[in-house]
């Protein structure tokens, strides 16, 4: 399931990034996104004085965070390596029984995986979601992509706030392995998805909306991700009740900041390389 060398590699067509950031972030949300961003954005946000509140959202939630060496040649495809659930060469899929679906020819097939996919909403874990977004995206379901992506991001921090750290173990572990993926996925993903979607601050808030409403049920994590060893029940609510309310505070953010966030997206060329993409309807489709 895991490659030979235990590590997870996540490459766009030219680079392999550094994925070890920190995946307790979204637990204290911006102070600490500020404190990273401001590592390396002082210097120009005092000369630009940009506004910060709205700057540390873009780059914090990827709109316009591009990994270190990452490029994105074409924006209307996501271009990723996420070993070994994505290749966007082929595609690649293994995410499990909806891989074949998912990386299907025609666009019937496809539409009715997705159907099967949303049958199975509760259990799905996130590869098979992330895979799912990027799917739709390349796709042109943008619209749809966007809820897609950010349900994914959510399942993806949900656990690696729930796991066991002291049993997650290293390289090689599958614990560890899915905080990587998790990680990996949220930083090579996003660039392409928060491009398009905050473009349209007023069509992403009711999505992150609803991604945060769905948040608080919490999943059976022990059916979805077997194997992996989790902190005591009794300490879930708590942690995801964290985690709901980080995600309330991008939407506030999103709300007050929509001006800031639309000049920052046309000074830093985000929307001139993605405000000529379309988003198609996604047919409905019962599953067979």
């Amino acid at each position: 399931m895991f490659s030979p060398d235990g590590l997870h590699r996540v490459l766009s067509t030219k680079f392999r990034p550094r994925i070890h950031l920190s995946l307790a972030v979204w637990q204290n949300h911006l102070p600490l996104a500020a404190a990273e961003a401001l590592g390396e954005l002082a210097a120009p946000l005092l000369e630009m004085k940009r506004n910060l509140p709205a700057l540390l959202v873009i780059v914090f939630f990827g709109c316009a965070n591009l990994t270190v060496g990452q490029t994105i040649n074409d924006p209307a495809r996501v271009e990723v390596y996420v070993t070994p659930y994505y290749n966007s060469k082929g595609p690649t899929i293994n995410v499990g029984p909806f891989s074949k679906g998912l990386g299907a020819n025609t666009e019937p097939e496809f539409v009715a995986t997705i159907a099967r996919m949303k049958q199975s909403w509760d259990t799905l874990s996130f590869p098979e979601t992330y895979v799912a977004a990027i799917r739709l995206y390349d796709l042109g379901f943008r619209k749809e992509a966007i809820y897609w992506f950010y349900s994914a991001q959510y399942r993806g921090r949900l656990l690696a706030t729930l796991v066991d750290r002291d049993k997650m173990g290293s390289i090689g572990d599958h614990g560890f392995e899915l905080v990587q993926a998790a990680n990996a996925f949220k930083q090579l993903v996003g660039p392409y998805v928060n491009g398009y979607a905050f473009g349209d601050v007023d069509q992403l808030v009711p999505i992150i909306e609803k991604v945060q409403m769905e948040g608080k049920k919490l999943p059976d994590m022990n059916k979805i991700y077997p194997g992996v060893s989790f902190k005591n029940r009794s300490e879930w609510e708590t942690d995801n009740k964290g985690l709901n309310e980080g995600l309330g505070k991008l939407v506030e953010t999103l709300k007050e900041q929509k001006a800031s966030i639309k000049q920052q997206r046309i000074e830093r060329g985000m929307e001139a390389k993605f405000s000529k993409l379309s988003s198609k309807e996604l047919p409905k489709q019962s599953s067979q």
